[in-house]
């Protein structure tokens, strides 16, 4: 139970960064001090120095205690109970793909972005004709500027 009017001192906030450098959680680093998150908050927003402290410790706690537990959900998996009608009758383990896609994008995001590539054949056509663009006649310039307006409007049309 978090109890009201509690000092806040420098020991209580060590306390504090402590809970959250073992855990990365916030609201269970509060519940150690007997303070709520909102109390940590405040403090936090009051107190340049304890705001410094608290993202060091987050990014410490990154490192070493969320990464790894996605890893760990990722590649390991975690048990899951199989219940059938109200019993547990087995265990099956459970993988987070989305998580071991969080991980490979951040930690190689040029090979895992999301990527969308569109091919069109009339944009490859458009694109072969404007290699040759500093040898057309002026009528086959104007044939060509036609044909990349007419193409441009039917792709925004399209919402391309």
């Amino acid at each position: 139970m978090v109890e009201k009017h509690l000092p806040w001192t420098p020991t209580i906030q060590a306390r504090f960064l402590t809970a959250l450098a073992d855990t990365g959680n916030v609201r269970y680093a509060a519940q150690q001090i007997k303070r709520s998150p909102t109390t940590v908050y405040a403090w936090r927003k009051r107190d340049p120095a304890f705001a410094d402290a608290w993202d060091a410790t987050l990014q410490a706690a990154m490192e070493t205690v969320l990464e790894p537990e996605a890893i760990r959900r990722a590649v390991e998996g975690t048990e899951r109970g199989i219940w059938y009608q109200g019993a547990r009758v087995g265990v099956e383990k459970e993988y987070s793909d989305t998580l071991l896609i969080f991980l490979l994008k951040g930690w190689n995001p040029a090979r895992y972005k999301d990527r969308r590539e569109i091919f069109h054949a009339g944009s490859v056509a458009l694109l072969r004709k404007l290699e040759r663009i500093g040898t057309m006649t002026p009528d086959e310039l104007q044939t060509f500027l036609l044909e990349a307006e007419q193409y441009i409007n039917n792709a925004e049309a399209e919402g391309r």
